[in-house]
This record gives C-alpha cells, structure tokens and sequence, in this order.
C-alpha cells in the first residue's frame, strides 16, 4: 500500500522515488483488522456495518498515519475512532433491539458458554456492551477504553463491575 506524500517524510528510509512508505500501517491493519471487526460486532454492530466502520477507521487512520505511528498506541487511535463511528452510528438510528440469540444446538459446554456471554452482551446498555467488549475481550486498559469512549475512567469501571455481574449471571458461578 503506497500513499502520495503531502509533506516532506521524516527521514530517507520513508523515501521511495517520491512516495511514503506504509509498511507499518500494513502491519497494523494486517494484525488488527480482524480482531477490531470482531469487537465492533461485539459493540453491538451488524456484519457489514462492522467491516463498514473498521475500513473507516482505518482510512482515516491512514490520513494521519506519520503522526500516529509517533504515539504511544497507534491501533488504540483506530479503535477509538472505530467505536466512537459505531456511537455515532447508533445514535443516529436510536438504540436498536438486541439480536436474538442463535439457536444453540452443540453440547459443548464452551459452546454453550459462548452463546451465553453473546446473548449477555446483546443484552447490556450500548455504553456498558461497549465497555465490557473493549477492556474484557480487546484488553484495553479502562482508561484507553475510556478514553475511546469519551468518558471517565470511574464510569468504565462500574460498567465493567455491572458487566462481570450480567455476564456472571448469564454463565452461571465458576465449577
């Protein structure tokens, strides 16, 4: 993937007859990607619209690539702009109704399990699915995901306590 340089590149190795080199952005999106959409359907978003908010994200992550690769945390920009798309896009629709549950038909207890914290997660206020997806199944720390969300670090914690319970009560108590 090449992009057109507008400003001049940050040293020589960045210069290929006249055009930035995105390599690691390559890798970034190779390595995030998938796990991003995962998380946005997770959010709450439908399947197209979660590969629809993850391009987006990626794109415009793209745009300001030179100065967000410099941070602390390239892939937390672009799950910030992802989820904060995803708000954006369910609030312009209001809140949709959660999914319903998939049929289960395996008897494996995981199976089972995973079903369950689906159906939990489908269930939860947006703001608190949100929190839960990004700190419990993304790993981002409460205060990226706070930051992600625009919200306080103390807010992401007692939506994650309020989660853990939801989907305790779903699971059942730990053999």
């Amino acid at each position: 993937m090449e992009v057109v340089q507008a400003n001049p590149p940050d040293s020589d190795a960045e210069v290929a007859e006249g055009v930035l080199t995105t390599t690691d952005f390559v890798d970034c999106y190779q390595s995030h990607y998938g796990r991003l959409v995962r998380a946005l359907r997770l959010g709450g978003a439908d399947a197209a619209s979660a590969e629809d908010i993850a391009q987006e994200a990626f794109a415009r992550a793209l745009v300001h690539w030179r100065r967000i690769r410099r941070g602390s945390n390239p892939p937390g920009y672009v799950y910030t702009t992802a989820f904060r798309l995803l708000q954006r896009a369910q609030r312009r629709r209001g809140l949709p109704p959660p999914p319903a549950p998939p049929p289960v038909a395996p008897t494996e207890l995981s199976a089972l399990t995973a079903v369950a914290v689906e159906a939990s997660l489908a269930a939860m206020p947006p703001r608190r699915r949100a929190c839960a997806v990004m700190c419990l199944i993304v790993g981002l720390s409460a205060s990226d995901a706070a930051a992600a969300l625009g919200i306080a670090a103390g807010t992401v914690r007692k939506h994650l306590d309020e989660a853990r319970r939801d989907l305790q009560a779903a699971c059942g108590p730990p053999a």
